[in-house]
Formats: C-alpha cells, sequence, structure tokens
C-alpha cells in the first residue's frame, strides 16, 4: 500500500492479498461522490526473484473495464535489479485503452521506485 495507491484524493475502501500460486489481490476504493474502481487479480506463476504472472480484471462500479494478463520478469543488473514488465489486455466497452493503462502503470511504477529508495 506505499505505492499501489491513487492521489492523494483518491481513497482505499478495502484490500487484500493472498501472494501465493492461485491467490488472490484485491483493491477497491476511488473519488468521494464516484463510483468505485476495483482491481481483482489471481497469481498465476510466481519464481522467487524470477518472475510474477498475474491475471486481472478492472471494474468502474459494476462494470467491468479490461481484463489483464500481466507478467512481471526480475533480474539483476548491477547493485540492483531490472524489472520488465508486459501486459496484454482487453479494454471493454470504451471505458479504458492502453494509452491510460500505460500511463497508470508509469505513476505506479514511479511509485514504487520512490518507496524503494526509502
Amino acid at each position: 500500500m506505499k505505492w499501489f495507491v491513487g492521489p492523494a484524493e483518491w481513497k482505499a475502501v478495502a484490500y487484500e492479498m493472498d501472494f501465493r500460486i492461485g491467490g488472490r489481490e484485491r483493491l477497491v476504493g476511488g473519488m468521494k461522490g464516484q463510483p468505485p474502481h476495483s482491481f481483482d487479480a489471481i497469481y498465476q506463476d510466481i519464481v522467487e526473484n524470477q518472475r510474477i504472472i498475474y491475471a486481472y480484471d478492472m471494474h468502474i462500479g459494476d462494470k467491468r473495464i479490461s481484463v489483464s494478463l500481466a507478467t512481471m520478469e526480475l533480474a539483476p543488473e548491477g547493485s540492483g535489479t531490472r524489472l520488465k514488465l508486459t501486459e496484454q489486455g482487453a479494454f471493454l466497452d470504451g471505458y479504458d485503452n492502453a494509452a491510460d493503462r500505460e500511463e497508470g502503470t508509469r505513476v505506479l511504477l514511479d511509485q514504487l521506485a520512490r518507496a524503494l529508495a526509502g
């Protein structure tokens, strides 16, 4: 929750994580007065220090806006770790698109970098 959050005015309503193969992650939240956004994921594959594969869907209120398969690959690089993220997404009914998802992911990865830097 240090980095997987929205803007300051965005509030989390529910969060749960079961980080194991077959485990689920769920985050629900949003802006006051607007329908909640939800992220629902299931972990398909986890290999320590190598990769994480998860499938997830996103909703605004009761409307499913996307379904995705994401792979995070980790590799040592210098004194740190290189993260390669690949995502295949289906954006439904015009509620989301690849450019907006890429921008949102970039913001989250920047927040992760700041959290790791301490």
